[in-house]
């Protein structure tokens, strides 16, 4: 009897600890979920699609879609605690979506057109088009200064090199209704809409072969995508409103839900300040994001 009762001993204490081992797992994970306490809001942004913070300026740039009469979509540009300095710092667009800035230059989507502005006055310098387009969206800008946008009703991705070059960059239908892009080093990050019922991915691409591989399964109607830390990128759900934080692995991980309609969001790391467009409500929510 005795070896039975070793074997069985043995097994509980193993069972135990591969149980207390679990539940430490799940334990840290959940640890590592940012704690989202909401700060403050900037309204009567009309219907306000993209946010994008100028480090050096110490300012925020909004896309404003407006009414979706010609010409009245504008860039606004708002501070930190939420006042709004200029509702009008760009004006004349038709229906602005993605930002991404450099040095000097603000380039912004705009239906079927990319437009380049210039960062310190707000006058639009040039406009670029290509046959085809339908409905452009996030603009992203790589190490080298060449400037990408997503066509998301086309499924297909397009450059401004820096000589001026507007063209095709990259067509694939398994880019599923591409929405929000981000670059880092040599990966394009893509944040799909996507053309199944409940939504898109995110999918990784090898700039220099153009090789694209899933790095998260269905998630939503994917529209924003920053980093977050050096081993998480954090995505908006434009239909659920919901905020995801997703790792090198492809493992998600909620962190918020506001309402729909959830734009292309802007985390500011040094200061933990997530900056949320909210479409519908016309307005900017400021979010702190403390623990991890």
């Amino acid at each position: 009897m005795k070896p039975i009762i070793y074997a069985v001993f043995g097994l509980l204490i193993a069972t135990s600890c591969k149980n207390n081992k679990a539940a430490e797992i799940a334990q840290n994970d959940t640890a590592q979920i940012p704690t989202a306490t909401f700060i403050t809001e900037t309204l009567g942004l009309t219907h306000c699609e993209s946010a994008v913070y100028d480090a050096k300026q110490d300012i925020i740039y909004a896309s404003l879609i407006g009414e979706k009469e010609p010409g009245d979509g504008a860039i606004a540009t708002i501070d930190l605690n939420g006042k709004l300095i200029d509702s009008l710092f760009i004006s004349g667009l038709n229906d602005p979506k993605g930002i991404a800035i450099t040095q000097d230059k603000l380039y912004v989507s705009d239906i079927n057109e990319l437009v380049e502005a210039d960062l310190k006055t707000g006058k639009i310098i040039k406009k670029y088009s290509h046959d085809g387009l339908e409905f452009l969206n996030d603009v992203a800008i790589d190490g080298h200064g060449n400037v990408y946008v997503s066509d998301t009703g086309t499924s297909k991705i397009y450059q401004l090199d820096t000589q001026g070059n507007f063209n095709l960059w990259l067509a694939d239908e398994n880019l599923d209704r591409p929405n929000g892009l981000l670059v880092q080093n040599n990966t394009m990050y893509v944040a799909s809409w996507g053309s199944q019922p409940n939504g898109g991915r995110v999918s990784k691409i090898d700039m220099t072969t153009k090789d694209m591989d899933s790095l998260t399964t269905i998630i939503g109607n994917l529209d924003g995508i920053r980093p977050y830390d050096k081993d998480r990128l954090i995505i908006s759900d434009w239909t659920s409103g919901m905020i995801h934080l997703v790792d090198n692995d492809g493992n998600t991980q909620q962190v918020l839900q506001v309402g729909q309609s959830v734009g292309d969001i802007a985390y500011i790391k040094e200061k933990k300040l997530l900056l949320l467009p909210m479409n519908k409500q016309s307005r900017l929510l400021f979010y702190k994001l403390e623990g991890f």
